[in-house]
């Protein structure tokens, strides 16, 4: 009886496909497997309780018509669902679990008429896109830390869904620009396609959309509002967890979305590796793509964004300024540009010029000041810790890998954080040459672009350093 229900559901199928776009058939029905035909009943085992309502609330009248021109009047379609017996989760596999039956009655065939009525695509009303228009790929500050991601993320913004990077998952911690980048897609992408439907929106924002879309009966209307969309922009995806239904729908979204072909970019505070309590199907889906991690910036890079921000606002701060507030507010862009905003708030209010002095007192009244001096002293019991050797070690003519390694890095960081001529740092290391110092500060920098692992050290130490 099972060639028998192949062959008939075989038949079904070339009549849907004739019948549904191809993304639609895909998503639906394509993963659907016959079981048997027996006394007038075709049995099909279905993915998940959950494609089973959709099936049944979207295309039952259009599978009663061809099971009807098929199998012939009277014929019963019967819908199996294995179910885990412990966890509720849906499995593949139909001789495990417990079953779950749903029946359905073939239909006689409507008119022609009605038919072209119901499979007409309805216009796809106006969307709000819930961009913000300041956050773009000009206003975001590159640096060593980010720069991986932005590059990724612009490459996805010129092309949607025709790259490798789909999905591409963006990581770190609060703060470090990871709604910046998402925003910054969707707002490239309406400019080069302005067609496109683009939507961001948070992980809340889903599970508050699809409580209200159950209790309100408009499941259907809620999926294929998100099943329109062709650039998904996600954020703070970790809050799905421990949300069994709403990731249910979401994995079915992303999977439609996927395989159509549409851009899905998430963003969290974890990597896929590490969220919790979440479906390990989406998890697998979270890493088919492209994974990039936005760092804490380094000082570097926070004394970019301060003066990118200074010059988009027209104001007029002292490098002196500038590097105080760099050196001093670590965390994150968010403090950042709170720190700016209340010094410019403190000095149009007690109009005072904007000085060393005035900015020391806001930042004291905002974050946690410690006043350090870094010095080549530091750096060096840094690296030694982080490398495991002894300042002796560095400063000898060991050419040992591990010693030599951090000898350059040591270099590499006096040079970035102290700005120190190549002859002094050469002479704190051991009496190094001006060529040798180079030459360390090259060797470095060429690793860290072709060894994540090593950049993420030496990103590691100097953010240890700033602090």
């Amino acid at each position: 009886m099972e060639d028998k229900a192949s062959a008939y559901w075989d038949k079904c199928k070339d009549l849907l496909r004739g019948e549904l776009t191809e993304s639609a058939f895909r998503t639906w029905f394509a993963g659907i497997e016959p079981l048997s035909f027996e006394n007038g009943v075709l049995k099909l085992q279905l993915q998940s309780q959950f494609v089973a309502e959709y099936i049944e609330d979207n295309y039952s009248s259009l599978l009663g018509r061809v099971l009807f021109r098929v199998c012939g009047p009277g014929t019963r379609l019967e819908y199996r669902i294995p179910i885990d017996s412990t966890s509720g989760i849906g499995i593949t596999t139909y001789s495990q679990g417990v079953e779950q039956e749903k029946l359905l009655l073939a239909r006689p065939p409507q008119s022609p008429a009605s038919v072209a009525k119901q499979m007409q695509e309805p216009q796809l009303p106006q969307l709000d896109s819930r961009l913000n228009p300041s956050q773009t790929f000009d206003s975001f500050v590159q640096g060593e830390v980010n720069r991986m991601a932005r590059t990724v993320a612009l490459s996805v913004a010129r092309n949607p869904g025709k790259t490798a990077f789909n999905p591409l998952f963006i990581y770190g911690g609060s703060g470090v620009g990871k709604t910046h980048l998402l925003n910054a897609i969707g707002n490239q992408v309406k400019a080069l396609y302005p067609d496109k439907r683009v939507l961001y929106f948070s992980a809340n924002d889903f599970k508050m959309q699809y409580m209200a879309a159950s209790q309100n009966n408009k499941l259907a209307d809620f999926l294929g509002f998100y099943q329109s969309i062709d650039v998904l922009l996600m954020d703070d995806i970790q809050f799905i967890k421990n949300l069994d239904r709403t990731q249910e729908v979401f994995f079915h979204i992303f999977n439609h979305l996927h395989q159509s072909g549409k851009q899905i970019v998430l963003a969290s505070d974890k990597s896929p590796l590490e969220i919790k309590d979440v479906d390990e199907r989406l998890i697998t889906r979270f890493k088919w793509g492209f994974s990039g991690e936005l760092h804490r910036p380094d000082f570097s890079l926070r004394r970019d964004i301060l003066k990118n921000k200074v010059e988009r606002d027209g104001v007029s701060l002292s490098d002196e300024v500038i590097d105080f507030i760099a050196k001093n507010v670590r965390d994150n862009v968010r403090d950042l540009e709170g720190v700016l905003a209340s010094l410019l708030a403190y000095s149009t209010l007690s109009d005072e010029q904007i000085s060393l002095d005035l900015a020391e007192r806001v930042v004291n009244q905002l974050v946690d000041v410690t006043i350090a001096t870094i010095t080549v002293n530091n750096i060096m019991d840094a690296v030694c810790e982080e490398f495991g050797v002894t300042t002796e070690q560095i400063l000898s003519l060991s050419r040992q890998k591990e010693v030599a390694q951090a000898r350059q890095v040591g270099m590499y960081l006096t040079r970035k954080l102290l700005n120190k001529p190549l002859i002094e740092i050469g002479n704190c290391f051991g009496g190094r040459t001006h060529a040798t110092v180079l030459h360390a500060i090259s060797c470095v920098k060429e690793e860290m672009s072709v060894a994540p692992v090593f950049k993420r050290q030496v990103t590691r130490l100097e953010s240890r350093l700033v602090k």
